[in-house]
């Protein structure tokens, strides 16, 4: 019994000396290259939309200066999705945006980023009968996305982060279309 609390104890110790030395220099730098893999959580905030639904999100990015990431992100989110007597309705969007970050160092593994993209939406309505949003068919929309989020860069170039978007383009209607993101990321750092 003494023996394995003493390893557990010695494991604990190495595994925080391993973090906490690779988290010295876990942040991106001028240069290179980071790449963003998320999870999200979206909601519709324009009428008739159903209860959210997820979304798979990929971003990559330059480093241009300590700060500074720009890069592209892509998309799909389910933005509405309704059960109705055996029909699924759901309103799927597909994001293509040039995306900047800018990154604030909080501490010398965390970091809070604010994020602008602009770019196309590609609307995919599998609808039952209502429109969402103004929206009945398929079809590309001019658009953009503000965001804010942390990131806790674990392992050097290895971090996890969450993030709050918001979504909005052209819907052709009187209002735009709009909706919220919420993201879990996982993130890495290439040369």
């Amino acid at each position: 019994m003494k023996t394995f609390k003493t390893l557990s104890i010695a494991g604990a110790l190495l595994l925080c000396c391993a973090v906490y030395s690779g988290t010295v220099s876990g942040q991106p730098a001028r240069k290179q290259y980071v790449a963003d893999f998320g999870v999200s959580f979206n909601q519709a905030t324009v009428t008739k939309a159903q209860r959210g639904m997820l979304g798979l999100d990929i971003s990559v990015g330059k480093m241009f200066t300590n700060n500074l990431s720009v890069g592209l992100a892509v998309g799909y989110d389910v933005v509405s999705y309704q059960k109705d007597e055996g029909i699924y309705a759901r309103f799927a969007v597909v994001p293509v945006l040039a995306k900047a970050k800018y990154y604030f160092t909080i501490a010398p593994a965390m970091t809070l980023h604010a994020a602008l993209a602009g770019g196309v939406y590609q609307a995919i309505p599998h609808l039952s009968t209502d429109a969402i949003g103004g929206i009945t068919e398929s079809g590309l929309h001019p658009g953009g996305s503000l965001g804010v989020g942390f990131d806790w860069w674990l392992f050097g170039r290895q971090g996890l982060g969450a993030e709050l978007e918001y979504n909005f383009f052209d819907s052709g209607a009187e209002d735009l279309f709009s909706y919220f993101a919420v993201r879990v990321n996982y993130s890495l750092i290439k040369m």
